[in-house]
């Protein structure tokens, strides 16, 4: 387990997190979230570039100040996930999924492959995730507009 007293984050010249673990530098870390949706701030891994695990720190708010925002601030670069307020429209072409949707005010659209696959229901939240990798979230269905609901439901499995 990584703590405060054993583990020390920093930046380099570049603007890379690094690490100090045990008295030991670490190269270039990342932080990687075991459970991104449900407890993004609890057992996060810390990790090589090459996925070796140094450790896990069992809860970030147990790190103060500049270790602590150092840390969130890789959490949500790493895990950046626009949400869609609306649903424009969803369209089956030859089994590819073209989604138009609403996300901060601005139109964006994006396909999507195996709606199996690629669509996930979290309780009332729904992850869609592109051809390029890229996710989308929908905090909670019941707050999007009813046409929009409409729209996603025949898709949700």
């Amino acid at each position: 387990m990584l703590t405060e007293s054993n583990c020390i984050f920093k930046k380099n010249e570049n603007g890379f997190l690094l690490a100090e673990i045990d008295g030991k530098q670490a190269s270039r870390v990342k932080i990687v979230c075991t459970q991104p949706l449900t407890r993004p701030y609890e057992y996060v891994s810390v990790m090589s570039m090459d996925d070796e695990e140094y450790g896990i720190i069992e809860n970030v708010s147990d790190f103060d100040g500049e270790q602590r925002r150092l840390i969130e601030e890789d959490i949500r670069q790493r895990y950046f996930c626009p949400v869609i307020s609306e649903i424009s429209s969803i369209k089956d072409k030859m089994g590819n999924f073209y989604f138009d949707v609403v996300i901060n005010g601005r139109k964006k659209n994006f396909l999507v492959r195996d709606l199996t696959k690629n669509i996930r229901q979290y309780s009332n939240s729904i992850m869609i995730i592109d051809t390029d990798g890229n996710r989308y979230m929908i905090d909670d269905i019941n707050a999007v507009p009813k046409k929009s609901r409409r729209k996603l439901q025949p898709y949700l499995y």
